[in-house]
């Protein structure tokens, strides 16, 4: 398994971050799992964090619901959410375990210093961290 992101999907999700420092910020990613195996992210939708907390976040409903709108009606599914850790670490903290969902994908980024990792909750087993590659073009 491995994630492919966009370069600019990339930097969007990073200036997010960066703009709310030192607020967690979120927003999920839709695109296509190709062969089951590569999650192919096509777009990015910034949501709001309805915690508004340094240390957790919480999809805003009302923004959840249009990106999945949205997603469906450009015939991509909602994949999984991208999230920061202000001051942390690019991996999933005790929280983020407690709240995962199987087969979901949650890309993390640390900020400042810029850490991106990918990781999907296998029923069981726990987070299962995946190759991240990051590519020129849009993928549309």
């Amino acid at each position: 398994m491995e994630v492919i992101i966009p370069e600019k999907i990339r930097g969007d999700m990073v200036s997010h971050a960066l703009s709310e420092y030192p607020r967690e910020v979120c927003g999920l990613l839709a695109g296509e799992k190709v062969r089951g195996e590569v999650f192919l992210i096509r777009r990015v939708y910034r949501t709001r964090n309805a915690s508004n907390s340094p240390l957790r976040y919480e999809i805003d409903a009302e923004d959840m619901y249009r990106a999945f709108l949205d997603a469906e009606r450009e015939g991509m599914e909602i994949l999984g959410a991208y999230h920061s850790h202000p001051l942390g670490r690019a991996v999933p903290s005790k929280v983020d375990e407690e709240r995962a969902h199987p087969g979901f994908l949650y890309v993390i980024i640390s900020v400042p210093r810029v850490r991106i990792g990918a990781f999907v909750w296998e029923e069981g087993k726990g987070f299962r961290e995946l190759p991240v590659r990051i590519e020129e073009g849009p993928f549309n």
